[in-house]
């Protein structure tokens, strides 16, 4: 009995004609969801490119200014206004500096850094 009230409708002669229209609206919307979807990718493509772009462009800015930075900290000042070129490698500025007296608060890290030593020299004996 329920079988017969589906098929009823589906058997009369104006169901082809609305099942072809409702599959051609289908297929419609399947294409426009298709186009759409595209371009959505398309422009988050160019997004993700362009930021990609930026990201590396920061990250250069970033590490010109860290070797400035490092580069200023390692360099004396220079005598009668005098420029001295920056040539050197990560070791050799670091001792260079490590021959540098202290001055100022490098004093005070220094001389704990020494207590420290020491007592933890007089603590494993």
């Amino acid at each position: 009995m329920m079988r017969a009230s589906i098929l009823t409708p589906l058997a009369r002669p104006a169901a082809g004609p609305v099942a072809s229209i409702i599959a051609l609206a289908l297929a419609g919307a399947l294409a426009g969801s298709l186009i759409h979807a595209a371009r959505t990718e398309a422009a988050l493509r160019s997004e993700v490119a362009r930021l990609s772009t930026q990201g590396r462009q920061t990250a250069l800015l970033l590490q010109a200014r860290l070797s400035t930075c490092r580069a200023q900290a390692a360099a004396p000042e220079p005598l009668g206004g005098r420029i001295t070129p920056i040539a050197e490698d990560v070791d050799s500025v670091a001792a260079r500096l490590a021959n540098v007296g202290p001055a100022g608060f490098d004093d005070c890290a220094r001389m704990e850094a020494a207590d420290a030593a020491v007592l933890s020299s007089l603590h494993a004996k």
